[in-house]
């Protein structure tokens, strides 16, 4: 039974994270910006889509977010320092996909569309 619960909680959480995706995207759609526009989308999807192993022998996945900051509020720092990091890097790499983007745009002289 246990099993089921944890998917089940899984499924509710990504269905009301995609809904907050969504109305996240809505919000951004009129910035002027490009670049600023995808990076503040790529942060709300690196926030609530990334995760970490909460368990010690199994896997047991919980967004990284949480995780964090519950065990900062409890004095784990180490797991709240390695959830940060399993966020930066998730954002780093969608930084850099961002810029490829840009580049590869330029290079082959495509226009951005709306």
């Amino acid at each position: 039974m246990e099993g089921t619960i944890y998917v089940y909680a899984w499924l509710l959480y990504l269905l009301a994270a995609v809904g907050i995706v969504l109305v996240s995207w809505r919000l951004t759609r009129r910035f002027t910006m490009r670049r600023t526009r995808r990076t503040i989308r790529s942060l709300i999807v690196v926030i609530l889509f990334t995760p970490i192993n909460i368990g010690q022998d199994s896997l047991w996945l919980a967004p990284a977010y949480l995780v964090g900051a519950y065990d900062w509020v409890l004095g784990d720092y180490s797991r709240a320092q390695m959830a940060a990091f399993y966020m930066s890097a998730a954002f780093s790499l969608c930084i850099l996909l961002i810029l490829l983007e840009s580049v590869l745009r330029r290079i082959f002289n495509m226009e951005y569309g709306k």
